[in-house]
Formats: structure tokens, sequence, C-alpha cells
């Protein structure tokens, strides 16, 4: 948290200017979908949380229970593998954990003069697992009525490169170009975030061929991304990066380190 969390920070201002500003869309959000990757183990598909709340040093962040099974059902429906997860691994996943301090603290501390939306915002938190273009696809098509709609906000959680020995990846992205492996890194970085600005999809699957870039949240990402770049979503369709940053800059395979950035996706 003390690496990414001001990265976070970028995108939750953004989030709380909109769900408090006077007379805006935001005054119609009733749930926030929070999806991350998997870090606890290996599933195709996805898992939904079967927990009731989630509690938070500011309070407890209440699960929109109802949702959830209607997600689940679709997902069904569209042929994908779904399952609650069991506590123990909603409790060690630190993909959606990461975010509700964030989430918390939007709606408990509103700007001065106005009430707190933690009663009435819920969150509907899901891990995607593995998942190839397809099924990124169909999980997209079950989760398009919410995306759809203006009660609800997706958040997709997810870390940038992580490069070093302790991660089995020392890849070094274009060295003719980038002969200092902390450019590279960045370099490789800026290309992910330069075709998600673009919503080009099939380059991105290219990109990911390519590098292997250890985007822990390639496959959240990309739900969202199968969404975005729909022929009748492109043009009102908007991913605006607000910040990147690193937990250490690498000058040799001895070194470690991760990237941080955040977005913004605005529709209409």
């Amino acid at each position: 948290m003390s690496y990414s969390g001001p990265t976070a920070s970028y995108a939750y201002k953004v989030l709380r200017e909109y769900l408090y500003g006077t007379g805006g869309k935001g005054e119609r959000v009733k749930q926030i979908f929070l999806l991350g990757p998997s870090h606890v183990k290996g599933f195709e598909g996805v898992e939904v949380s079967a927990a009731g709340a989630f509690e938070t040093p500011f309070g407890p962040l209440t699960v929109d229970t109802g949702i959830i099974a209607k997600v689940k059902a679709a997902l069904e429906q569209a042929g994908v593998p779904v399952s609650y997860a069991a506590k123990a691994t909603d409790e060690r996943e630190h993909s959606i954990e990461m975010q509700i301090p964030f989430v918390s603290h939007v709606l408990y501390f509103p700007p001065a003069g106005q009430s707190p939306k933690a009663a009435a915002v819920k969150i509907v938190p899901m891990v995607v697992g593995w998942s190839d273009a397809a099924m990124e696809e169909r999980i997209s098509v079950a989760l398009q009525p919410y995306l759809e709609d203006e009660a609800s906000v997706f958040i997709y959680s997810s870390d940038f490169c992580h490069w070093g020995s302790r991660f089995a990846y020392t890849y070094h992205y274009e060295p003719k170009t980038f002969p200092v492996i902390g450019d590279a890194i960045i370099a490789m970085d800026r290309k992910a975030i330069d075709l998600l600005e673009n919503l080009d999809k099939k380059a991105w699957y290219a990109y990911f061929k390519a590098t292997e870039n250890t985007i822990c949240g390639r496959h959240p990402i990309s739900v969202g991304l199968q969404y975005w770049s729909r022929e009748d979503n492109r043009s009102d369709t908007q991913v605006t990066f607000l910040h990147y940053s690193q937990s250490n800059r690498c000058e040799s395979v001895r070194d470690s380190s991760v990237s941080y950035a955040s977005a913004i996706i605005t529709k209409g």
C-alpha cells in the first residue's frame, strides 16, 4: 500500500468527485463492482464473493448479494466457469482487499456538507482467474447490463510490471532502443497504457503474447476492454491514465521492481 497507494489515490480522487458531484450521474450510483486477479490459487473463470459484508477501519461495506446471484447466473448462462469463493480465499485475496480501504474512505467521508454514501452504495467483489480472449468476451457480455447501468461503477484492480528474478521475469523490452533496464520497463508499461487508451484490443492481446508482461490484473482489465472496444462503444468511451510509479528503478537482473498505474474510464 505504501507504494501503490499514492498512485491509486489519483483515481479515487476522481471517483469521490464523481459520487458527490451535485446534479451529476454519480448521484445514481448504487453499486461498485470490484474485479481483481487471483493471487491465492489457480482456477478458470470467475469466483464471486459469498460474503455479506467486508469490514474496514471506517465501517462495513455491504455486499450486494442480490446482484452477486444475478451475475453468477448470467456467467453460468454464458458458459463461464463460476463459483462462490471460499471464505479463506476471500480473506486472503489482496487484489480486492487493496481497494477496500479506498472505497470505504470515499463512501464514509464525504465532502463538507454532504452525507456519507456507505449505507446507499453496495459492493460487488469478483475475482477473475485464468481466461482467454473468448472467455473474457463472454464475461463482458454477462456483465453488460451493469456496465451500461449508470447505477454501477467498475473498479479493475491491478499492478503493472513485476520485474526481477524473484518474480521469474527478467524480459528486456526493445533492448536496442532502451538499453537501460529501468527505461525498458517503463517503455513496456507505457506501451500497455497506450494500447488501453487507444482501445486496441487486438494489439493488447498480441502485446502479452510478445512480452508476457506480468501485469497481474490483465484478465480483469481485458474483460473491460472487450466491452469498451466494441464498435458501438468506442466513440464515447475514453480511457485516461492519471499516474504511473515504480517501487524501485532496476539497473540489473539483481534488482526488482513493481510498477503501478491508475486510470479512469468514462463513457458518454
